[in-house]
Protein backbone atom coordinates (compact mmCIF):
# COMPACT_ATOMS: atom_id res chain seq x y z
CA UNK A 1 0.00 0.00 0.00
CA UNK A 2 3.18 2.72 0.78
CA UNK A 3 4.39 1.40 -2.50
CA UNK A 4 1.00 2.55 -4.14
CA UNK A 5 1.01 5.83 -2.05
CA UNK A 6 4.53 6.65 -3.60
CA UNK A 7 3.94 5.83 -6.69
CA UNK A 8 0.56 7.90 -7.15
CA UNK A 9 2.12 11.22 -6.01
CA UNK A 10 5.27 10.74 -7.77
CA UNK A 11 3.62 10.46 -10.91
CA UNK A 12 0.86 13.22 -10.02
CA UNK A 13 3.74 15.39 -8.74
CA UNK A 14 6.21 14.27 -11.73
CA UNK A 15 3.44 14.85 -13.98
CA UNK A 16 3.25 18.54 -13.65
CA UNK A 17 6.20 19.96 -15.87
CA UNK A 18 6.08 17.76 -18.98
CA UNK A 19 1.87 18.58 -18.77
CA UNK A 20 2.72 22.10 -18.31
CA UNK A 21 5.91 21.87 -21.14
CA UNK A 22 3.38 20.02 -23.49
CA UNK A 23 0.75 22.17 -22.89
CA UNK A 24 3.19 25.51 -23.74
CA UNK A 25 4.40 23.83 -26.76
CA UNK A 26 1.44 23.19 -28.25
CA UNK A 27 -0.38 26.47 -27.51
CA UNK A 28 2.38 28.28 -28.61
CA UNK A 29 2.94 26.82 -32.10
CA UNK A 30 -0.56 27.85 -32.43
CA UNK A 31 0.60 31.27 -33.19
CA UNK A 32 2.79 29.87 -35.62
CA UNK A 33 0.85 27.50 -37.43
CA UNK A 34 -2.11 25.58 -38.40
CA UNK A 35 -0.37 22.51 -40.00
CA UNK A 36 -1.49 19.77 -37.77
CA UNK A 37 1.67 17.81 -38.30
CA UNK A 38 4.20 20.61 -37.05
CA UNK A 39 1.60 21.58 -34.04
CA UNK A 40 1.99 17.46 -32.84
CA UNK A 41 5.59 17.39 -33.07
CA UNK A 42 6.01 20.52 -31.25
CA UNK A 43 3.71 19.36 -28.35
CA UNK A 44 5.73 15.96 -28.22
CA UNK A 45 8.93 17.87 -27.61
CA UNK A 46 7.46 19.81 -24.83
CA UNK A 47 6.10 16.90 -23.68
CA UNK A 48 9.69 14.90 -23.91
CA UNK A 49 11.78 18.00 -22.65
CA UNK A 50 9.48 18.27 -19.76
CA UNK A 51 9.92 14.52 -18.52
CA UNK A 52 13.96 15.19 -19.10
CA UNK A 53 13.47 18.08 -16.68
CA UNK A 54 11.19 16.29 -14.54
CA UNK A 55 13.55 13.70 -14.31
CA UNK A 56 16.38 15.23 -13.63
CA UNK A 57 15.02 17.21 -10.94
CA UNK A 58 13.86 13.59 -9.10
CA UNK A 59 17.49 12.25 -9.58
CA UNK A 60 19.41 14.92 -8.90
CA UNK A 61 17.53 17.01 -6.10
CA UNK A 62 15.42 14.17 -5.03
CA UNK A 63 12.69 15.79 -3.34
CA UNK A 64 10.56 14.29 -0.71
CA UNK A 65 7.12 14.46 -1.84
CA UNK A 66 6.29 14.39 1.56
CA UNK A 67 8.52 17.74 2.81
CA UNK A 68 7.06 19.54 -0.22
CA UNK A 69 6.59 23.36 0.42
CA UNK A 70 2.52 25.08 0.84
CA UNK A 71 3.21 27.39 -1.53
CA UNK A 72 4.36 24.23 -4.52
CA UNK A 73 1.57 22.40 -2.96
CA UNK A 74 -1.37 24.95 -3.51
CA UNK A 75 0.05 25.77 -6.95
CA UNK A 76 0.13 21.59 -7.88
CA UNK A 77 -3.15 22.04 -6.77
CA UNK A 78 -4.58 24.55 -8.75
CA UNK A 79 -2.99 23.33 -11.74
CA UNK A 80 -4.79 20.24 -11.82
CA UNK A 81 -8.03 22.04 -11.18
CA UNK A 82 -7.14 24.25 -13.67
CA UNK A 83 -6.30 21.51 -16.02
CA UNK A 84 -9.69 19.34 -15.46
CA UNK A 85 -11.86 22.19 -15.71
CA UNK A 86 -10.42 22.65 -19.31
CA UNK A 87 -10.67 18.73 -20.07
CA UNK A 88 -14.48 18.63 -18.99
CA UNK A 89 -15.30 21.70 -20.65
CA UNK A 90 -15.94 24.02 -17.44
CA UNK A 91 -18.33 21.16 -15.47
CA UNK A 92 -17.47 21.70 -12.11
CA UNK A 93 -18.17 18.43 -10.61
CA UNK A 94 -15.15 17.12 -11.51
CA UNK A 95 -13.37 19.18 -9.41
CA UNK A 96 -14.13 17.38 -6.77
CA UNK A 97 -11.38 14.70 -8.25
CA UNK A 98 -8.58 17.05 -6.72
CA UNK A 99 -9.94 17.61 -3.61
CA UNK A 100 -10.26 13.93 -2.85
CA UNK A 101 -6.59 13.32 -3.77
CA UNK A 102 -5.62 16.26 -1.98
CA UNK A 103 -7.40 14.84 1.48
CA UNK A 104 -5.56 11.70 0.79
CA UNK A 105 -2.10 13.54 0.73
CA UNK A 106 -2.52 15.67 3.40
CA UNK A 107 -3.14 12.92 5.58
CA UNK A 108 -0.19 11.05 4.80
CA UNK A 109 1.92 13.87 4.92
CA UNK A 110 0.90 14.47 8.36
CA UNK A 111 1.25 10.93 9.52
CA UNK A 112 5.13 10.74 7.93
CA UNK A 113 5.73 14.19 9.41
CA UNK A 114 4.31 12.38 12.76
CA UNK A 115 2.14 15.83 13.19
CA UNK A 116 -1.14 13.92 14.36
CA UNK A 117 -2.13 16.55 17.19
CA UNK A 118 -5.01 18.59 16.52
CA UNK A 119 -6.11 16.94 14.11
CA UNK A 120 -9.96 17.80 14.07
CA UNK A 121 -8.56 21.63 13.35
CA UNK A 122 -6.05 20.65 10.65
CA UNK A 123 -9.09 17.91 9.03
CA UNK A 124 -11.10 21.20 8.89
CA UNK A 125 -8.26 23.69 7.40
CA UNK A 126 -7.62 21.39 4.31
CA UNK A 127 -11.62 20.24 4.01
CA UNK A 128 -12.05 24.31 4.13
CA UNK A 129 -9.26 24.89 1.77
CA UNK A 130 -10.56 22.49 -0.55
CA UNK A 131 -14.26 23.98 -0.50
CA UNK A 132 -13.11 27.06 -1.14
CA UNK A 133 -10.79 26.36 -4.33
CA UNK A 134 -14.22 24.50 -5.87
CA UNK A 135 -16.08 27.35 -4.68
CA UNK A 136 -14.33 29.42 -7.41
CA UNK A 137 -14.35 26.94 -9.82
CA UNK A 138 -17.71 27.17 -9.71
CA UNK A 139 -17.79 31.06 -9.72
CA UNK A 140 -15.84 30.91 -12.89
CA UNK A 141 -18.22 28.20 -14.31
CA UNK A 142 -20.91 30.17 -13.53
CA UNK A 143 -19.25 33.44 -15.20
CA UNK A 144 -19.08 31.39 -18.52
CA UNK A 145 -22.81 29.69 -18.15
CA UNK A 146 -24.19 32.79 -17.67
CA UNK A 147 -22.15 34.70 -20.66
CA UNK A 148 -22.81 32.80 -23.12
CA UNK A 149 -26.30 32.65 -24.91
CA UNK A 150 -26.56 28.93 -25.73
CA UNK A 151 -26.24 27.58 -22.33
CA UNK A 152 -30.26 27.27 -21.43
CA UNK A 153 -30.27 25.64 -24.63
CA UNK A 154 -27.59 23.35 -24.08
CA UNK A 155 -28.85 22.37 -20.80
CA UNK A 156 -32.27 21.55 -22.15
CA UNK A 157 -30.83 19.30 -24.60
CA UNK A 158 -28.24 17.41 -22.32
CA UNK A 159 -30.51 16.79 -19.64
CA UNK A 160 -33.57 15.96 -21.92
CA UNK A 161 -36.16 18.72 -20.53
CA UNK A 162 -39.88 19.48 -22.07
CA UNK A 163 -39.47 22.93 -21.38
CA UNK A 164 -37.21 25.75 -21.63
CA UNK A 165 -34.91 27.27 -19.24
CA UNK A 166 -35.19 30.85 -18.03
CA UNK A 167 -32.13 33.15 -17.29
CA UNK A 168 -33.71 33.26 -13.39
CA UNK A 169 -33.94 29.48 -13.47
CA UNK A 170 -30.62 29.27 -14.52
CA UNK A 171 -29.23 31.07 -12.09
CA UNK A 172 -31.18 29.61 -9.72
CA UNK A 173 -30.02 26.12 -10.65
CA UNK A 174 -26.05 27.52 -10.93
CA UNK A 175 -26.34 29.00 -7.57
CA UNK A 176 -27.81 25.71 -6.20
CA UNK A 177 -25.74 23.40 -7.45
CA UNK A 178 -22.44 25.47 -7.11
CA UNK A 179 -23.50 25.36 -3.14
CA UNK A 180 -23.44 21.76 -3.54
CA UNK A 181 -20.77 21.08 -5.46
CA UNK A 182 -19.26 23.59 -2.11
CA UNK A 183 -20.86 21.39 0.33
CA UNK A 184 -19.93 17.78 -0.99
CA UNK A 185 -16.21 18.70 -1.34
CA UNK A 186 -15.71 19.73 2.25
CA UNK A 187 -17.38 16.74 3.56
CA UNK A 188 -15.91 14.08 0.99
CA UNK A 189 -11.87 15.82 2.00
CA UNK A 190 -13.22 15.43 5.53
CA UNK A 191 -14.48 11.70 5.77
CA UNK A 192 -11.54 10.66 3.27
CA UNK A 193 -9.24 12.08 5.67
CA UNK A 194 -11.13 11.07 9.27
CA UNK A 195 -11.49 7.38 7.43
CA UNK A 196 -7.13 7.47 6.16
CA UNK A 197 -6.35 8.45 9.74
CA UNK A 198 -8.54 5.28 10.88
CA UNK A 199 -6.77 3.07 8.66
CA UNK A 200 -3.60 3.62 9.09
CA UNK A 201 -3.82 3.80 12.88
CA UNK A 202 -6.36 1.11 13.11
CA UNK A 203 -8.34 3.19 15.95
CA UNK A 204 -11.04 4.47 13.87
CA UNK A 205 -13.61 5.08 16.31
CA UNK A 206 -11.27 6.92 18.39
CA UNK A 207 -10.00 9.98 16.74
CA UNK A 208 -11.40 13.12 18.26
CA UNK A 209 -13.36 14.28 14.60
Amino acid sequence: MIKFERLLFNVLFGSVIPILFFMIFWWSSLLFTEDNGIIMITSLSGLCLGIVISLLIKFTRKPDIYRLSGPVLILIYLFYNAGIFGMFMGMPVFNLIPGMIAGFYWTKRLIHSNETTDLKNKIHRTSSFTAIVIGFVCLFSAAIALISESTPGDLKRMLHLPFNISQLLLIVVIITGGLFLIIIQYFLTKVIMQRTFGVVRNIDDRWPI
